[in-house]
């Protein structure tokens, strides 16, 4: 799990984009045929510029338009508390019923991620701008974007909606509910997991999430070493539901008989601490950092706000750690 740090720079500008299609979708461009259409405050922007179909939305449309700017922006803490009081409000005001609010939600805030945001390549922007190179929930594979010739499309990560998008549609473009990571933790291994701040640690929320746990291994049954965590009875509760619904022990269960074992071989198969040797002589007298090391060594980074820059940086940082500290 890896921090995704304030990101405050990409959360107004991607807010912006967000904030302009969705008055689009739901008002139209202002014209002396249509008065409360949307008019953008910036004198140049590329979302205002395109033409999008406006939608049939009757009452919604301007229930929801005060509230557009929070849902794009809304702490995630604050997620479960905004929807509830927007469909209480909605009830109470005799709009219709929780269904109608969600449908309602479906159709602008749903069909927006589905559509606009993937089709119209923000997905692309959004991760481009946020520069994490690794998944966010596993570290294992890299997400790099890149583009063909001329801005086209190429590739990119996926988007898990830390609140799934069908249960709460309402959030399905909000900034801080769009987590960058790779295909396997979004599809396969996550899903439609149900997520929340009072259980689970948050990439956005959780400064230390990195820490909040170690790698290590044990024997199993079969004498081989197989990953575990350390200290597993003294994780955190929301730590130990984290990595539990993350999948976080199967993901990297694969990874016992490649890169643990070769980890364990340069420590235990030599009568010298060859780890140690690795790090103090490899390199004889330059004056070279731990960091510096640890990357041309092991091609991993050792500093936990640099662990998204290479895969399994923090995994294979909590293992040679431990198989230092063997005497």
């Amino acid at each position: 799990m890896i921090y995704l740090g304030e990101q405050n720079e990409t959360r107004i500008m991607y807010s912006q984009k967000a904030y302009c299609y969705l008055n689009k979708k739901l008002f139209g461009s202002y014209s002396k045929d249509n008065k409360e259409g949307y008019k953008c405050k910036l004198d140049v922007c590329d979302i205002c510029s395109k033409g999008f179909h406006q939608l049939s939305l009757g009452v919604f449309k301007n229930f929801i338009k005060p509230y557009l700017f929070e849902i794009l922006n809304v702490q995630p803490k604050d997620m479960l508390a905004l929807e509830g009081k927007l469909i209480l409000n909605w009830i109470q005001q005799g709009y219709g019923s929780c269904v109608e609010f969600q449908n309602n939600c479906k159709a602008i805030f749903l069909k927006g991620y589905n559509t606009w945001f993937i089709n119209y390549s923000i997905n692309y922007e959004l991760a481009e701008w946020l520069d994490q190179h690794t998944c966010s929930f596993c570290n294992r594979q890299y997400i790099f974007t890149a583009r063909k010739n001329a801005g086209a499309k190429g590739i990119t990560c996926q988007f898990d909606h830390w609140l799934s998008k069908s249960k709460h549609p309402l959030f399905s473009l909000s900034f801080y509910n769009l987590i960058p990571c790779c295909s396997v933790c979004n599809s396969s291994i996550k899903s439609t997991e149900k997520f929340n701040t009072n259980t689970h640690l948050h990439p956005y929320v959780d400064k230390h999430i990195s820490n909040s746990f170690s790698f290590s291994y044990k024997l199993n049954a079969q004498s081989e070493y197989e990953i575990d965590f350390a200290n597993e009875n003294h994780i955190s509760k929301k730590a130990k539901k984290t990595l539990e619904d993350l999948g976080t022990k199967l993901v990297y269960s694969k990874h016992s008989q490649t890169e643990l074992k070769d980890l364990i071989d340069l420590r235990l198969k030599y009568n010298e601490n060859y780890l140690q040797s690795l790090l103090e002589k490899t390199f004889g007298d330059l004056n070279m950092s731990d960091e510096e090391r640890y990357r041309l060594i092991f091609g991993i980074e050792i500093d936990e706000k640099d662990y998204h820059k290479r895969p399994m940086s923090k995994f294979k940082k909590d293992i040679i750690t431990e198989l230092l500290s063997i005497k």
